[in-house]
């Protein structure tokens, strides 16, 4: 699934441009080929790893700006029935962070435009917050989507990120009210994900 996303001064101005890793090699602009950056989903959580590995090679080719790969997790809470349910598909199958990263290895280099890792907070906790950014890292992700964090907890993952150069992407929606996505706005490194 591709989306565009509007085109908003907040989102196109590189308001702290040494945190901001998804973005921070293209122009303010970010595509010459639309008039607004996309970026697009990729649910490991319904394909298989091979399904995945060709599908992320094409998003690269077709002009997205932005890959947000999803990792499947048993307790999706902030997903709706159709993710949750390619979720379980996914698990069922045996899809787990390892067979992701080893797979994102490949990937990564053949892509074109960054990832960014949708997950959520318990399996980042259960490898521990620095190995498991330090494995991100690693394998060449540049960012990532933490759903179920909220704002007031977000400080030791920010820390960790920016110390592996990946940002950490927040998210806000539009019935959250304005002095909150004021602050969440304010507290993000590169742009804001709106739900």
């Amino acid at each position: 699934m591709a989306v565009a996303l509007k085109p908003t001064p907040s989102f196109l101005q590189l308001k702290k441009p040494e945190t901001h890793f998804l973005l921070r090699n293209k122009p303010l602009i970010v595509s010459t080929r639309r008039f607004a950056p996309m970026a697009s989903l990729t649910a490991t959580r319904s394909l298989g790893i091979g399904e995945t590995f060709s599908n992320l090679k094409k998003q690269g080719k077709v002009g997205c700006d932005i890959i947000e790969l999803g990792v499947p997790y048993s307790d999706p809470l902030a997903d709706g029935p159709v993710i949750q349910a390619a979720a379980t598909r996914s698990l069922a199958r045996g899809t787990n962070f390892e067979s992701i990263t080893s797979m994102l290895k490949e990937v990564v280099p053949q892509v074109s435009c960054p990832i960014a890792l949708f997950t959520y907070y318990n399996p980042i906790l259960k490898r521990g917050i620095e190995k498991f950014m330090s494995t991100v890292k690693d394998i060449g992700v540049h960012g990532l989507v933490v759903p179920d964090v909220p704002l007031e907890e977000t400080q030791v993952l920010r820390k960790e990120a920016v110390k592996n150069g990946l940002e950490l992407v927040l998210l806000t929606t539009p019935t959250t009210p304005k002095e909150r996505m004021r602050a969440i706005v304010e507290a993000a490194d590169g742009f804001v994900y709106l739900v």
